[in-house]
């Protein structure tokens, strides 16, 4: 298994959000994340990035806890992250947003070559600023900012929220692609998750700050399966 979450717990100064996580994901595999608000899904993120410290529990990564490093040095191992908000600059051309993330590779304009040839849409608005383009195209341009790093597991926190339908198919095409290179990603659903679901593996229901079922994904698409689910979250 390349990556695997034991029993963590972490949280914001004296508040505790998540209390005893439990998940895994292998190379190539996409896994879900589902859960109310609240439920501590983007805590988790950020957790597994090293932008909030876990107070207990294990993340295990190639091998290697990686549970208490740094997000600098989490990157560098090969996680990728992609956070809901706050995900590129925005005064910066798409060009450049990409060039300060390769600033830490010897190899850099090949590296923005690259992600700009796998995402023509970028490519074509490689000279604008990253505040003119529309919703679907900034997160593009979120999700490529990680690829530049080359990560083996790629973290995406609700990437198409508020996204058009074509846009969510789109990018769900993209990683799948990702996944099929060897890439695992763990990705973060709020909203319309059926698209995202046929694409993936697993899915993990988090609820209160815990991982409280593991799903067959596919299980999922059965009809009425997801809202039955769903409600049952908003009842308990």
């Amino acid at each position: 298994m390349l990556f695997e979450v034991a029993g963590v717990s972490s949280g914001y100064g004296k508040v505790t959000v998540l209390h005893g996580v439990d998940l895994k994901v292998d190379r190539g595999e996409i896994v879900v994340v589902l859960g109310p608000n609240g439920a501590g899904k983007s805590t988790l993120m950020k957790t597994i990035a090293g932008h909030l410290p876990a107070e207990a529990g294990s993340i295990t990564f190639g091998g290697s806890n990686i549970a208490r490093l740094p997000p600098q040095q989490v990157s560098r191992c090969g996680v990728g992250y992609v956070p809901q908000d706050n995900n590129v600059f925005r005064e910066l051309s798409v060009r450049d947003n990409l060039r300060i993330v390769s600033l830490a590779f010897p190899d850099a304009k090949q590296r923005v070559d690259k992600v700009l040839e796998r995402f023509p849409i970028l490519a074509e608005r490689a000279a604008q600023r990253a505040s003119t383009l529309s919703g679907g195209e900034r997160q593009t341009l979120a999700v490529s900012s990680a690829l530049i790093a080359q990560p083996e597991l790629l973290l995406l926190d609700e990437p198409t929220a508020g996204l058009a339908p074509l846009f969510i198919g789109q990018m769900v095409e993209w990683v799948s692609e990702l996944a099929a290179e060897g890439i695992a990603v763990v990705w973060v659903v709020e909203q319309s998750p059926e698209k995202i679901l046929e694409a993936s593996s697993r899915t993990y229901l988090l609820e209160g700050g815990r991982t409280t079922s593991e799903f067959d994904s596919k299980e999922l698409l059965e009809p009425g399966r997801l809202q039955e689910l769903l409600l049952e979250d908003r009842d308990r």
